[in-house]
């Protein structure tokens, strides 16, 4: 059962570490298409000729940031950020200083990030934008912001991405041993430690906005009617997709720390196969279908309480923490 656990506990962190990895560019992905989307297609580029004569500005561990550099990062900060000229110059030379220190450590560590993955990211932001990568290259261009100031700027978030993941996964092993450990030494059996996870579909019975009560209130019932009838997932939501404005969305699988306190209590006490209360929501009553409810033990269990919320915050204070140690270290010469 133990080496099962060590399995599942293994799956259980990369998939808290890889959540991680992903929100950590997330803010950077939503201010890149909203800066993209403000661009006029009749917009010129706002970087002149006079600026183009580029003088070293940073040295970083003997690598040079130039006033061309921060002038390109500056200006990518004030369509993204809606930052001040001022904010953007001085915000845009601390994040190239950043970026100089997560990349030669990177280099150190080994961490390469190919030229292909980085155009594939540039092309997802690119369709997200609703763009192909040379419309979306032009619009950049337009803004004042050469492609080549975007694409560094991915490639840094693409290698620290790795280099956080990896110290995190490094930690999270370190510590869940220890808490078996710790337990084992308690005269308590690590196997005897469970979580659940679940296998969830969400149903949503939609309620316009300008329903009166008495509308709100017949929802609910038919919600009430449906729970009642409902016995197991491959029934039940057929029978649901057959109901007036009724919308079924696949949740998946989610693990217990995953869920949200309120709703977790309702999923521990709803048998696999039926459905949860219904609940208020904005778009009506939704209730969600157990579709599955899966017991897993020892190391698993121990993983899966890792809270992701806590590993999300874990992440930004790794990231703060390392680089400000790098920053220490390194050779930094202003000119």
């Amino acid at each position: 059962m133990l080496r099962f656990g060590q399995k599942r506990a293994e799956k259980v962190k990369m998939h808290h570490i890889v959540t991680i990895a992903r929100n950590m560019r997330c803010a950077l992905l939503a201010a890149t298409i909203a800066a993209v989307a403000s661009l006029s297609p009749a917009g010129t580029a706002l970087v002149s000729p006079a600026q183009a004569a580029s003088n070293i500005k940073v040295v970083v561990n003997d690598q040079a940031i130039t006033t061309l550099d921060v002038q390109s990062r500056a200006r990518l900060l004030q369509l993204a950020m809606h930052l001040s000229p001022g904010a953007a110059a001085k915000a845009a030379q601390d994040e190239l200083i950043d970026e100089q220190v997560r990349l030669q450590e990177g280099a150190r560590r080994g961490v390469v990030v190919s030229e292909d993955a980085v155009v594939a990211a540039l092309t997802s932001i690119a369709s997200r934008s609703k763009m192909t990568l040379p419309q979306f290259e032009r619009a950049l261009g337009q803004g004042g912001v050469p492609i080549k100031t975007f694409k560094d700027r991915i490639r840094a978030q693409m290698v620290w991405g790795r280099i956080i993941r990896a110290k995190i996964q490094q930690d999270l092993k370190a510590e869940s041993a220890d808490l078996i450990q710790q337990m084992r030494n308690r005269e308590k059996n690590a196997d005897a430690v469970t979580a659940s996870d679940y296998m969830l579909q969400r149903v949503v019975f939609a309620v316009q906005r300008s329903a009166s009560p008495a509308d709100v209130n017949r929802r609910k019932a038919e919600a009430e009617a449906l729970r009642g009838k409902f016995r197991n997932c491959s029934e039940g939501l057929a029978l649901a997709k057959g109901l007036r404005e009724v919308a079924i969305v696949n949740i998946g699988r989610k693990l217990a720390s995953e869920v949200p306190p309120g709703l977790k209590d309702e999923l521990e006490k709803t048998i696999e196969g039926h459905l949860t209360p219904p609940q208020r929501s904005e778009l009506g009553f939704e209730m969600y279908a157990v579709c599955s409810k899966i017991e897993v033990t020892g190391e698993a269990a121990v993983a899966a309480g890792l809270d992701a919320e806590a590993l999300d915050k874990r992440g930004e204070e790794t990231s703060k923490k390392l680089t400000q140690e790098l920053r220490q270290k390194a050779n930094i010469i202003y000119r």
